[in-house]
């Protein structure tokens, strides 16, 4: 809720809006935020002072803050909103807690220490808590100094509300940041650091990359991870215009499954037994790695995924359903996270909309759907269901058992399918 650390560090490579007729939104974010600020200070103290000459600084206060430890547009409209909010709350409260400590210099000063514990224990919270807890502690002050009173206390909130709406526009005028643009970016290294990791198990799988570090790379996605749910965090909320928040936290969701199924995957090669019978995963890996990589490539999100990317994950589920549990040999251990990766990287090649309550959560269907129109088309030459490419006959021999039935190979792929949507409940 506005506390906002390390955002800066993520959008420093976007470029503000109008980079292509503004040659000043091509400069460096911590220069942009410099004309920001000025911009909106000036502007913070011309308004203030006709509002009142002695107290403008709480107008220029309430700007300033909001362009601090903030990078993106939603960023400052957010924290500006929770500084006016949490003022107004604590002003109500500020002038109920005067009125009990009155002529009690002791319990004014236990109020003061009391909330100033309080508003920064939940700044990591809410910003807007922190503000409520300030605007207490700023009203006992007065009445020590016996210089409180209710007008002052509304002064200070004209003052404030008049600061932060200036800061809001100036952010959203003056050299903006996109909030979007700087999640594209994140999710464009996300999905590079992904494709990173896959390439280095796929050469751990051959032997043509044995010393690849995975557990760097595995750390490297958790880092991208936080970075991407912290510049994501204004969208997943509705003030924000023109955004579904419930297909952004969905989104959120799947990149955090990603990012612990890789951390899965990291560890899979020290648990094997017989690295040569995991060798024939790697063709698996490196076409999951090259669909990371076309994701990276084109962040822009449509309503299908495009066909390079389809054809690569087509690609790993025939070499992963090759070695399903019909073979007799024990599956080893890279073969479930590769199954969910796939899995989880088709939801996030496209946009789709989220509904219904929480609890009810279905299984994405692809995989199963897959298995069941292999076995469908191997047995009566029926057409796959809708929505599911179709399986040529070479495909489906080389990815099936030769008469065999496949129903306990398609329970196996629709278990790991719901597992991959379903990973928080799994046992860590």
């Amino acid at each position: 809720m506005g506390n906002l650390p390390g955002s800066a560090a993520i959008a420093g490579s976007v470029a503000a809006r109008g980079r292509h007729w503004n040659a000043f939104a091509r400069m460096r974010l911590s220069t942009r935020q410099a004309i920001q600020v000025t911009v909106a200070g000036g502007l913070a103290i011309l308004v203030g002072r006709e509002i009142n000459e002695q107290r403008y600084y709480w107008a220029v206060i309430a700007t300033f803050v909001a362009f601090t430890g903030t990078a993106t547009r939603s960023e400052t409209t957010l924290k500006a909103t929770n500084r006016v909010a949490g003022t107004l709350v604590g002003l109500g409260a500020g002038i109920g807690l005067v009125h009990m400590t009155a002529g009690h210099t002791l319990t004014a000063l236990a109020v003061i220490i009391l909330a100033m514990a309080c508003g920064f224990y939940l700044v990591r919270i809410s910003y807007g808590l922190m503000i409520f807890f300030v605007t207490i502690m700023v009203s006992q002050l007065y009445s020590i100094l016996h210089e409180f009173s209710p007008g002052l206390l509304m002064l200070r909130l004209e003052e404030t509300a008049a600061g932060a709406a200036i800061g809001i526009l100036v952010g959203l005028l003056v050299l903006p940041t996109s909030t979007r643009d700087t999640v594209h970016s994140a999710r464009t290294t996300f999905f590079s650091e992904v494709s990173a990791l896959l390439d280095g198990v796929a050469g751990r799988l051959d032997g043509s990359r044995p010393a690849a570090d995975l557990d760097a790379m595995a750390r490297a996605i958790d880092h991208q991870v936080r970075g991407l749910a912290l510049v994501a965090g204004p969208l997943t909320r509705p003030m924000v215009w023109g955004n579904d928040p419930k297909t952004t936290r969905h989104r959120l969701t799947l990149y955090a499954a990603v990012s612990r199924r890789c951390r899965a995957l990291a560890l899979a090669p020290r648990r094997m037994t017989d690295p040569a019978g995991a060798a024939g995963f790697a063709g698996a890996a490196r076409s999951l790695a090259a669909a990371a990589a076309h994701l990276a490539a084109h962040p822009a999100l449509t309503a299908s995924p495009h066909r390079e990317v389809e054809a690569h994950l087509r690609d790993a589920e025939y070499v992963l359903l090759e070695r399903g549990p019909e073979r007799q040999e024990a599956l080893p251990p890279v073969s479930l996270p590769l199954l969910q990766l796939n899995q989880l990287l088709r939801e996030l090649a496209a946009v789709r909309p989220v509904s219904g309550p929480k609890h009810r959560r279905t299984a994405p269907p692809k995989l199963r759907l897959l298995a069941s129109a292999a076995s469908g088309g191997a047995a009566s030459g029926g057409a796959a269901p809708a929505g599911v490419p179709a399986l040529s006959d070479a495909r489906i021999a080389t990815a099936l058992p030769s008469g065999e039935p496949c129903a306990r190979e398609s329970a196996y792929v629709a278990d790991t399918a719901y597992a991959a949507d379903n990973d928080d409940r799994l046992p860590r």
